[in-house]
Order: structure tokens, then C-alpha cells, then sequence
């Protein structure tokens, strides 16, 4: 399923789509300001719905040989952040995007779930160690803070952020959605995915350009992510 929501006064496009057959976009790619990444093996006419809608150049890699890239990938405009257990030429592969690759060598994989960055901040999970959280700061540029939602560590699943917004989980409080619009410099909303699902980050992918997200979104969701991610 593939189709295009253009808002007209601000023409900030909305894509609806999924990746294999499944509406978690978030799960299977991974966006910021100057690429996006999908899993090896999408169709040319699925990175080019990714380019339309986002405005940036699509790449198709695996990452420890899987689909998952939004589990396992995160990243900023000044650089990505990828597992240890990504192969060489996996890593040679988002090399060749221009962007600079840190390999993060912590006992916990899925960064995707366990961070949320844009080009502002970032917010991890606490149980990254010191030396993880200052490799996180120096690949993205941006400083970064330990935090959780509703006493849950993964933030990076509960949230998505582009430098424009950020969709937060329903079950974060107002004090923690105020703590990371401040941490992420930018304004925050809560809201679900794919007809009620409350982990934002899987069926979302956004920049500052434009938003893919997952063919189940439903009207109410939709006019959340368009308000939060369109900004001013």
C-alpha cells in the first residue's frame, strides 16, 4: 500500500506505507536530515517513496545480517550509531552514505530502541554505561541525557524525534514529556501509531522535510503526527 498526503499551505508530504508487508516502518528503516536507510532487498519503488516523502537520498543495507534497521540504527545528521554486531561490509555500506559510523561496543544492540536523537540532543536509556553515553555525544554532536517514560528504559522506542518534534508515548507524564522537549529541543506531543499502537518510534519515520508512516494510521493519529512534525 503506498500513498502520498501533501498538507497544501506547508506542503509537508506524509507517505503511507510498510516494509515486506508490515506497517511498522519504523521497525524495518531509519531516517534523519540527509538519508534514510531501509533493509536489504526493498524494492527500487519502496526507496524512491522514501526519497519522494522525505527528501533525501534512500540506501538499502542489512544490518547483523537482519531487516531490522530501526532497531538497530540511530543517528543525526552528524553521524550513525551502529551495533557491534554489524558486519564489515555492513558498516562499509552506511560508510559510503557520507555520514560518519561509530560502532557501539555495549552489551544492549537495539540502539534504535534504546535511543532517541535529533540534531539538537539526545535521551538514552540508563542502562548504557558512561563510556557508551560519551560515544553517543561525540558521534552526534549533541549532548546526551539518561531518562525513561513510565519507568520503562527503552525511550528510543517510545519516542521518535525529528528536529522539528517529537511524538511521545501516551503513557509519559507531563513532567517527562516537558524533560524531553528539553532534552531534544523541541516541541513534544503524545500519541499513538498504526490504529493505537503507543510505541510512537515503529510506525513513524520523519525529518524536517517530510514523514513516512505506517499504512494502519488512522485520521486522529495522522493529524498528530502532521501537527507535531510539520513545526511552525
Amino acid at each position: 500500500m503506498q500513498q502520498t498526503q501533501s498538507n497544501e499551505s506547508k506542503s509537508f508530504p506524509i507517505a503511507f506505507s510498510d516494509v515486506f508487508g508490515d506497517p511498522n516502518v519504523g521497525v524495518f528503516s531509519y531516517a534523519n536530515e540527509k538519508i534514510a536507510v531501509l533493509p536489504a532487498g526493498v524494492s527500487g519503488k519502496k526507496l524512491k517513496a522514501y526519497k519522494d516523502a522525505l527528501a533525501v537520498e534512500p540506501y538499502s543495507v542489512g544490518i547483523a545480517e537482519s531487516r531490522l534497521i530501526g532497531i538497530y540504527l540511530v543517528g543525526n545528521s552528524n553521524g550513525l550509531l551502529a551495533p557491534h554486531i554489524a558486519a564489515e561490509v555492513e558498516l562499509q555500506r552506511l560508510e559510503s552514505t557520507g555520514l560518519s559510523v561509530q560502532v557501539v561496543d555495549d552489551r544492549y544492540t537495539a540502539l534504535g530502541n534504546l535511543i532517541v536523537c535529533n540534531d539538537y540532543g539526545a535521551i538514552v536509556d540508563p542502562r548504557l554505561r558512561p563510556t557508551t553515553v560519551q560515544q553517543i555525544e561525540k558521534t552526534l554532536g549533541v549532548p546526551a541525557v539518561k531518562a525513561t517514560i513510565a519507568g520503562l528504559p527503552n525511550v528510543g522506542a517510545l519516542t521518535v524525534a525529528s528536529n522539528k518534534g517529537a511524538l511521545i508515548s501516551p503513557m509519559a507524564n507531563e513532567a517527562e514529556q516537558k524533560a524531553f522537549s528539553a532534552g531534544l529541543g523541541v516541541p513534544v506531543e503524545t500519541g499513538t501509531v498504526n490504529s493505537g499502537v503507543p510505541f510512537p518510534k515503529a510506525g513513524v519515520v520523519a525529518n524536517s522535510k517530510g514523514a513516512v508512516v505506517g499504512a494502519l494510521t488512522i485520521g486522529g493519529e495522522l493529524i498528530t503526527i502532521s501537527n507535531i512534525f510539520q513545526g511552525d
